[in-house]
């Protein structure tokens, strides 16, 4: 970390959390109203689709988003809650990769010109892979641990079926407090692997190109 703070000034320090900030809020904004998107006509086409029948499947995100229901309405309902938690979520993934990170996105700058600012010369922007897996992997994790407690909490462990399912992806998983740790461990340690496969791929072929150029 000290290697790479003498590479930004306390003009480039605010200038980079700033851009944190803001990049964190935009990201927050457009994932939550994709997913607010998608659960909004996805719930229109249940219903026209299926009909009567139509709550079988989607009508289970009632469990985390209070007043949902496959109806027009609940559309609405369910756009706002998927905007709440995707947009909340996107948010900090980024926020958080962004902290785990700091300074050190000095290092993982290519730069296309020459220049003294690493900050803002025109560059190209690698993948920390071990930064971008805590964060993500962090998210991810919690995310599956309170889904868990949730369901654990309101009393409908033993009758989430469509849950229990996930012990087929993840060793050990089961709808239960020590269950949701032991799921969101694991999975916390998944996505950290495949983000540090992500961005190998990604940094070589990004540094294959810069080469090229």
């Amino acid at each position: 970390m000290q290697a790479a703070n003498h590479k930004l000034n306390p003009v480039n320090l605010k200038l980079l959390n700033a851009a944190i900030r803001f990049n964190s809020l935009m990201l927050g904004l457009t994932g939550g109203t994709l997913s607010a998107i998608v659960i909004y006509f996805a719930t229109h086409m249940s219903i026209a689709k299926w009909g009567a029948d139509s709550g079988n499947y989607l009508g289970l995100l009632a469990v985390f988003f209070p007043g949902y229901s496959v109806t027009s309405g609940g559309a609405w309902i369910g756009a706002f809650w998927a905007f709440i938690y995707v947009g909340v979520i996107s948010s900090l993934s980024y926020r958080l990769y962004g902290r785990v990170l700091g300074t050190r996105i000095a290092d993982i700058l290519l730069s296309t010109q020459p220049s003294d600012n690493p900050v803002l010369k025109p560059t190209i922007l690698r993948l920390h892979g071990m930064s971008l897996g805590l964060a993500v992997g962090a998210m991810a994790g919690l995310g599956l641990f309170c889904s868990t407690a949730w369901l654990v909490l309101r009393g409908t462990a033993e009758s989430s079926v469509h849950a229990a399912l996930l012990a087929n992806y993840i060793p050990g998983y089961t709808v239960s407090i020590f269950g949701g740790l032991l799921g969101g461990l694991e999975l916390f340690v998944f996505v950290f692997v495949a983000s540090l496969l992500l961005a190998a791929v990604y940094n070589k072929i990004v540094e294959v190109r810069h080469t090229k150029a």
